[in-house]
């Protein structure tokens, strides 16, 4: 008499339902959490590279003992045109507060990342850090936003004394308003 093996090759339809139920779920909600950590990367990246800008700003005022100027646009572009920061900046020394075709660049900042805007307060056109390291003028701030929403807007507090700083909040404590 031939004993038969009574075992189980597959998956039964409820089993295999309930089986992709659960990875779907677990695929929508990984790449929902993906998408807004990596927008969160995208945000932090911006930010630092944008802090990186004014911390070297400041110090090659006072190693130079010149101003040395930050402002929005692309090399080659005139100083002080524009209030859009979105499309990089420039970094240069110069004694006319102009970019001039002799003036070396020191550093240009690239285009924001997709979805990520940025805009100071006062409408600013250009920082300018006097051979003493400060930024004069009036404080200002930059703020950080991301127009899908993925990740938190953050704002850049400048003070007259051209020290930055970092905060997820407007510099007076508000909230945000992006």
């Amino acid at each position: 008499m031939l004993v038969r093996n009574h075992s189980q090759d597959g998956l039964t339809l409820p089993e295999l339902l309930v089986s992709l139920t659960v990875i779907s779920t677990l695929s929508v909600t990984g790449i929902s959490q993906f998408r807004h950590t990596l927008q969160e990367n995208r945000m932090a990246a911006e930010v630092n590279q944008f802090i990186t800008a004014l911390h070297l700003a400041r110090s090659e005022a006072v190693k130079h003992g010149t101003r040395i100027l930050l402002c929005p646009g692309r090399e080659g572009s005139p100083c002080g045109s524009s209030t859009d920061w979105v499309n990089g900046w420039i970094l240069f020394a110069s004694e006319d507060r102009e970019h001039d075709p002799d003036e070396r660049v020191l550093q240009a900042g690239n285009p924001l990342s997709a979805g990520i805007n940025l805009r100071s307060s006062n409408h600013r056109k250009r920082i300018v850090y006097q051979q003493d390291g400060s930024s004069g003028g009036s404080n200002t701030s930059f703020t950080f936003c991301d127009t899908r929403r993925l990740a938190k807007p953050r704002v850049i507090c400048l003070s007259n004394t051209g020290r930055p700083r970092l905060t997820l909040a407007r510099c007076d404590g508000k909230s945000i308003d992006c």
